[in-house]
């Protein structure tokens, strides 16, 4: 993933499907485009780097 290349919407369930597999985000939107991009969030893969930034002091 490059930085900057997807939304939000994408990136914050792929964040939390990287920490643990038994999780299972269920964002709440309003807008098809919103949910459409958390669906995808799924194809993301996210680097060790990207997945402990969130995380770190």
């Amino acid at each position: 993933m490059k930085q900057g290349t997807i939304g939000v919407h994408r990136v914050t369930p792929a964040l939390e499907l990287s920490l643990t597999p038994v999780v299972v985000p269920i964002p709440g939107s309003s807008r098809p485009v919103s949910i459409r991009d958390s669906a995808a969030a799924t194809d993301v893969t996210l680097t060790p780097e990207q997945t402990s930034r969130p995380t770190a002091a």
